[in-house]
């Protein structure tokens, strides 16, 4: 499993590891109008417990969800995207009022979201 460490200080001063998993979604991109790129009919995030998970096929059932994308957003890519489905990878943020998604990886499934 792929996972980030956070080191958090303990009230010892001493350093403790956290592991934080990559979560994936599958989502509609969209542009938030504002500069910014969201998923939206995104399904509920999972953690990644392989370290190669299988691709979902294009035609994979969509969610409810909204989650905003954020980081080297560029670097990916992910303004190609806007209208596709697409297979989202990366550190899950709970937030309000949508979640964060710290983008590692982002893969085309279908130009369009139906």
């Amino acid at each position: 499993m792929y996972r980030v460490c956070l080191l958090l200080a303990g009230l010892t001063g001493v350093a403790t590891a956290q592991p934080m998993p990559i979560m994936m979604t599958v989502g509609c991109v969209e542009s938030d109008g504002r500069g910014g790129v969201t998923l939206t009919r995104a399904t509920d995030p999972e953690a990644i417990a392989d370290r190669l998970p299988v691709q979902p096929p294009a035609d994979a059932p969509l969610g409810m969800r909204t989650i905003r994308m954020v980081g080297t957003l560029d670097e990916f890519g992910v303004a190609k995207h806007e209208g596709h489905t697409v297979w989202a990878k990366g550190l899950l943020n709970p937030g309000e009022p949508v979640d964060l998604l710290n983008l590692v990886s982002i893969t085309h499934l279908a130009p369009a979201c139906e």
